[in-house]
């Protein structure tokens, strides 16, 4: 498997999932455009990919939320790349909060922004070039999704809408040869959850205690995940797309969590 001659784009590359999957392509030769808000993990990343492999590794500091920030980011791949083949929306953030919460309404706009907005405006302006490439596109959701949960509105109505998303632009895109597709993880551990825990909390007792929810009595990994991305990313997926890949270790076969995650 090998993807040397391909231009790979990847939001939330700085940490995460969006990390892992761009160390993934970068071990398979690919040519990246890592896009993230956090210099300085950027260019750790940047620099880790650029170790794995003598492909191009181009990465921008871009504030995604902004619409106008997208079009620049896409036109600056494209002046240095001439092609995009793969997008992968992978940007996240969560926050806490039930309905009466004082910073609901702040808090929904920031999440839509960042984990659905931002695939949407990218890959908007990322469209044409996909299609002269016969590309894909793979957006991160989760299983929270298709979940009510306490707190987590926000959340899990920003991953719910990223299903659909994905959905209705494969249906627009499959007759132009792109696919797209949707990666859901389960409880995963990266800084997304870690940041809207309670400063009291024992992180590694939080993620010890809820190994007890998955039947493979395992969490989820970023590199599950990076592994289903390449896969959804090769022609062996040729004739997939408009569908939602779970990756959970299990949970959602036997729980629907009341709270997140």
């Amino acid at each position: 498997m090998n993807f040397k001659s391909k231009v790979v784009v990847i939001t939330g590359a700085a940490s995460g999932i969006g990390k892992e999957i761009a160390i993934k392509f970068a071990k398979l030769s690919a040519n990246l455009s890592l896009l993230d808000i956090d210099l300085e993990n950027l260019k750790s990343v940047a620099e880790e990919c650029r170790n794995l492999s003598e492909s191009k590794v181009f990465p921008l500091v871009a504030d995604l939320g902004k619409s106008d920030n997208v079009k620049t980011v896409v036109d600056l791949i494209k002046q240095e790349f001439g092609k995009i083949d793969v997008l992968v929306n992978s940007a996240g953030i969560a926050r806490i909060g039930d309905i009466k919460c004082d910073d609901l309404l702040k808090d929904v706009d920031n999440v839509l922004n960042i984990n659905l907005i931002s695939g949407i405006t990218l890959t908007h302006y990322a469209a044409e070039a996909l299609i002269e490439s016969k590309g894909c596109i793979i957006n991160i959701a989760s299983i929270m999704a298709a979940k009510a949960g306490i707190g987590s509105l926000a959340y899990n109505v920003s991953k719910a809408a990223v299903l659909q998303f994905t959905k209705c632009v494969a249906l627009e895109l499959a007759d132009s040869g792109v696919r797209v597709n949707c990666i859901s993880p389960g409880s995963v551990k990266t800084n997304v959850l870690n940041n809207v825990l309670p400063p009291s909390e024992d992180f590694n007792k939080f993620w010890d205690d809820l190994i007890e929810d998955h039947p493979m009595r395992q969490l989820t990994t970023t590199e599950d995940i990076a592994h289903m991305a390449v896969f959804l990313a090769t022609d062996k997926a040729k004739s997939i797309t408009g569908c939602n890949y779970i990756v959970d270790s299990g949970k959602t076969l036997i729980k629907f969590a009341s709270h997140f995650p």
